[in-house]
């Protein structure tokens, strides 16, 4: 099915807005009108889902805030990837407005959809119109120069149609699932790095970094610049002493480049696994035992947060004897 989403104003498409947010909010879901209708519209930036007959379809909406909501789709339509297509227009109006943060509240059973669109989840699940939710965030580089981003006020919005990149064109952004594009988003990642690569791995799964391909990417990196580093920080030796690894390999010939350290205990709070290059691109698995996540080639502001992270974890961690009697 064709369709494409739009920038439209409330004054002009508020009895469409509100015709299919009555549909999915009040009628399906039973939300209360008082609710519904918040008095945030008219200052709001809204986007419009129409398909290739002129139907309207879908709608979403950005708050001055930064915040993305009353995501809604039309029951027949869904599963359509339409939603995604919303929420793309949403973030890059947000971004392409200045924001340096964009949020939401995800009902919880949506909470994996917007992870794949590039959304990390925090804090407890709590309670909203009666429907359980979760909050989100996506943090976001900076669009404009440092004194257009200072402006107390966003650079206003212009309505245009979201185009979608082209065919022939990388994503920057890219949200996966499965193993195969798990690797794929991960090799990607790595082979943009100059300076730097961070790996925190709990367990440095066997299925994603002992490949053949991932190995001699880190070598080709770990020979190309002088000053070169690879930091690798687990939380469990058992399985790679156990069944050997080709990084713990690589690294006994890269000793100087490549370091491995080992964290007594894994933290309470540590489920995902990631991996920082230089300062840009990041690739995020949020629960480590599953292979659904996100990557980024340029995310400055989510790559610092990770970096963050695994510097505070590397500063509580060690070298582990089992593997350097590895490198023996």
């Amino acid at each position: 099915m064709q369709r494409h989403v739009i920038q439209v104003s409330w004054s002009q498409y508020k009895e469409v807005l509100r015709k299919i947010r009555a549909t999915v909010f009040i009628e399906e879901q039973s939300v209360p009108k008082e609710l519904e209708w918040d008095g945030e519209d008219e200052t709001s930036t809204h986007f419009l889902a129409i398909n290739e007959m002129g139907q309207h379809i879908g709608c979403a909406r950005l708050l001055s805030s930064g915040q993305i909501g009353r995501m809604a789709v039309l029951q027949q339509y869904r599963g359509t990837g339409i939603g995604a297509d919303l929420l793309q227009a949403a973030v890059q109006a947000g971004q392409a407005a200045g924001f340096d943060r964009l949020f939401l509240h995800a009902q919880s059973y949506a909470e994996d959809f917007y992870k794949k669109g590039g959304f990390l989840s925090y804090g407890p699940e709590f309670s909203e119109a009666g429907i359980a939710h979760i909050s989100m965030e996506m943090k976001l580089p900076y669009a404009y120069a440092a004194d257009q981003v200072a402006q107390s006020k966003p650079p206003e919005i212009r309505q245009q149609p979201v185009r979608s990149t082209p065919a022939d064109e990388e994503p920057r952004i890219q949200a996966f699932s499965g193993l195969t594009e798990c690797s794929q988003a991960l090799l990607r990642v790595v082979r943009s790095a100059r300076r730097r690569i961070l790996i925190l791995s709990p367990y440095l799964d066997h299925e994603l970094f002992d490949k053949e391909q991932l190995a001699g990417a880190l070598s080709a990196l770990a020979r190309s610049a002088p000053k070169m580093e690879i930091h690798i920080l687990i939380f469990d030796t058992k399985l790679i002493v156990d069944r050997g690894h080709g990084i713990i390999e690589l690294a006994r010939r890269l000793d100087e480049k490549i370091k491995i350290h080992v964290f007594s205990a894994q933290p309470a709070n540590q489920s995902s696994s990631f991996v920082c290059a230089d300062l840009d691109a990041y690739w995020l698995l949020p629960n480590f035992d599953k292979y659904d996540g996100v990557s980024d080639l340029a995310n400055p502001v989510t790559c610092r947060r990770l970096t963050e992270v695994f510097e505070t974890t590397w500063s509580q961690s060690q070298e582990d004897s089992e593997l350097r009697a590895l490198r023996l």
